[in-house]
């Protein structure tokens, strides 16, 4: 039986002064592609889409969701004739074992990698275990955890061949073609012994997120991707990328830039109408950073939908400042049933200093006009900032409670690399870095100015669990409830609930 691999580091000296990395001398290019294999490791459920990489067993209202970004670069290939596999192994609760023996079987020119930084040390541990079940296997990783950091984890796992910094899908692309390495923009490679570390990618402009082929969602298992509240299948559709503000927590620049992007309508609602007719999937999340942000794209949208009769259910984020009664009127006509707020905190002072660059006001402004539309919201809040005190992380609770969202989540700051919150941090001294995979956003690693890692857990356990315990709160769960199975569900969640934040054996802050 195949355990765990070793998720112990190799240390070496900084690229910068060419350290050896061996003595043999890496190929200029990739070999003739024939298979390629693309997998979300088993080393648990995250959000892998780069921007967030949040666990999703720690959240109280996510779906886990496809692993759409390897199914855009298999579709890629699968343009070029190559054989392409995906494989989710945290979703599937597939371990090593099962890894080693796809390997073996299947037999792979190259292996594709998700990883996040949470798990980074677990999801590259694949790299040892595909190079000795298939030792002429390729191996490659993206996530945007390379943008910063590829050279130091290249060096530290000798069997990563090469890592793709930002937009994944020509780069991939590029490498099944044969390029040169040094021709591939993004790319941090290896050769005669020594790192080499490529120009960057310019991302992705409009007309060529039209051109992008639909997510190879044949190659997917859709069945262990389900809604929470009905368990019918649900799939994301990119409706677009990048975000013009700096929220200094956030990696969606470090992922795709400052400027945002957007499909066509019509190119949006060709992939909902393929995924409704040829997958029988009605349920949706249209992943944007902010769906919302263009009032006429967003009506645009709404109105394709309705044009084309489909009966379709579906969810998105909003900024609060980006929403109106116009847009709720289509995008409920449409199908919209749930719109997720980035909130974060309850307190202004907070909020500024985060560069939210929105207000108390205008969150009570938008979860009242979405209750006015009959669409339900969803809050996500954020406490654990360096400068952060308790009297603000009460300011927050407080504040959830009067805005009374039909679904709330609370995370703990995480430093991922590349944002401004990670440099803030480390420069303050108020974590270290070789903690990065020991924690995630349920389990902090940087204490605040006033705060612990430990009374973080414990505001984030009694927030979640004096909002969702509230008899009125019950009441009215259950009296919007229209089916026994909705009502299981609901109850599984709040058995969940209890589980992870009630019955634990931590101290009291």
């Amino acid at each position: 039986m195949a355990s765990a691999p070793s998720t112990k580091s190799t240390r070496s000296e900084p690229a910068a002064d060419q350290q050896s990395l061996g003595d043999s001398v890496e190929p200029s290019r990739a070999p003739a592609i024939r298979k390629a294999f693309f997998i979300y490791g088993p080393t648990g459920l995250y959000m892998r889409d780069d921007r967030c990489q949040a666990p999703v067993e720690g959240m109280t209202a996510q779906p886990n969701r496809a692993p759409l970004d390897l199914a855009y670069m298999a579709a890629m290939l699968e343009r070029m004739g190559v054989q392409c596999k995906v494989t989710d192994y945290a979703a599937e609760g597939l371990d090593w074992k099962a890894f080693e023996a796809d390997m073996e079987e299947f037999q792979p020119d190259l292996l594709v990698l998700s990883v996040t930084t949470p798990t980074l040390l677990r999801d590259l541990a694949a790299c040892e275990v595909a190079r000795k079940a298939c030792p002429h296997v390729v191996t490659v990783a993206k996530g945007a955890h390379f943008t910063p950091k590829d050279e130091e984890t290249m060096l530290r796992h000798r069997d990563l061949d090469l890592a793709i910094r930002g937009e994944s899908e020509h780069a991939i692309a590029e490498i099944a073609s044969r390029r040169d390495y040094k021709d591939i923009l993004g790319l941090t490679y290896r050769k005669d012994g020594a790192l080499h570390r490529n120009a960057k990618r310019p991302y992705i402009e409009v007309d060529d997120l039209d051109s992008l082929p639909f997510p190879a969602r044949h190659l997917i298992n859709n069945a262990l991707y389900t809604t929470p509240d009905t368990d019918e299948p649900i799939t994301m559709i990119n409706m677009g990328r990048g975000c013009p503000h700096q929220c200094i927590y956030c990696a969606v620049t470090v992922a795709s830039g400052y400027k945002l992007k957007v499909r066509s309508p019509k190119s949006v609602v060709d992939e909902i109408e393929e995924c409704s007719t040829k997958l029988g999937i009605k349920n949706f999340f249209f992943r944007a950073d902010t769906f919302t942000w263009d009032e006429k794209w967003t009506v645009d949208v709404c109105s394709e939908i309705l044009e084309r009769k489909l009966d379709v259910r579906w969810g998105c984020n909003s900024r609060v400042d980006t929403i109106s009664a116009e847009r709720l009127k289509w995008m409920k006509k449409a199908g919209c049933w749930v719109i997720g707020f980035g909130l974060e905190s309850g307190n202004q002072e907070n909020l500024n200093r985060m560069k939210k660059r929105t207000t108390l006001e205008q969150a009570r402004e938008a979860i009242a006009l979405c209750r006015n539309h009959r669409i339900k919201s969803y809050g996500l809040f954020l406490i654990g900032l360096p400068w952060e005190t308790r009297e603000m992380v009460e300011d927050t609770t407080r504040f959830m409670k009067e805005l009374n969202p039909d679904f709330v989540d609370m995370n703990i700051a995480y430093p991922l690399p590349g944002t401004e919150y990670h440099r803030i941090a480390l420069e303050s001294g108020l974590f270290s870095e070789k903690d990065l995979q020991e924690g995630d956003y349920s389990k902090p690693i940087v204490r605040t100015v006033e705060l612990s890692t430990e009374d973080l857990i414990q505001y984030r356990r009694k927030a979640l669990l004096t909002f969702y315990l509230r008899p009125s709160y019950i009441l009215r769960t259950l009296l919007g409830v229209r089916s026994v199975k909705v009502l299981g569900n609901y109850i599984k969640s709040g058995i969940r609930l209890l589980k992870a934040h009630a019955f634990t054996s931590s101290s009291t802050a």
